[in-house]
C-alpha cells in the first residue's frame, strides 16, 4: 500500500497533468499492463499515454501459486520523466 505522502505527491502530479482517474486505478491498469506482457521473473517497462502527459511503469511479474494471477511489483513510475518510487505490489 502506498503511503500517504506518496500517494498526495501523485495525486498532486496527476491534477497538474490533467489525468484524470484516482491514483489507484491509474497504478492498477499499469500492472494490468505489466502482467499482460507475460512474462515472469524480469524487469518490465510499460508506456502510456494518458492526454498528453507519458507514463512509464517499471517493474516485475512474480508467477501466481496454484493457478492465481502473477504478482506485479511496480518499482518506479515516471509521469512525464519525473520519476516515483513506489515500491509495491499492485496486483
Amino acid at each position: 500500500m502506498l503511503n500517504g505522502e506518496l500517494y498526495e505527491k501523485l495525486e498532486r502530479e496527476f491534477a497538474r497533468h490533467r489525468i484524470g482517474g484516482d491514483v489507484e486505478d491509474v497504478l492498477l491498469e499499469l500492472a494490468e499492463a505489466l502482467a499482460d506482457q507475460g512474462v515472469v521473473g524480469k524487469e518490465l517497462s510499460v508506456k502510456e499515454q494518458m492526454g498528453c502527459v507519458k507514463l512509464e511503469a517499471r517493474g516485475t511479474c512474480e508467477k501466481g501459486e496454484d493457478g492465481e494471477e502473477p504478482g506485479v511489483f511496480i518499482r518506479t513510475l515516471f509521469v512525464d520523466g519525473k520519476e516515483f518510487e513506489i515500491e509495491d505490489y499492485l496486483l
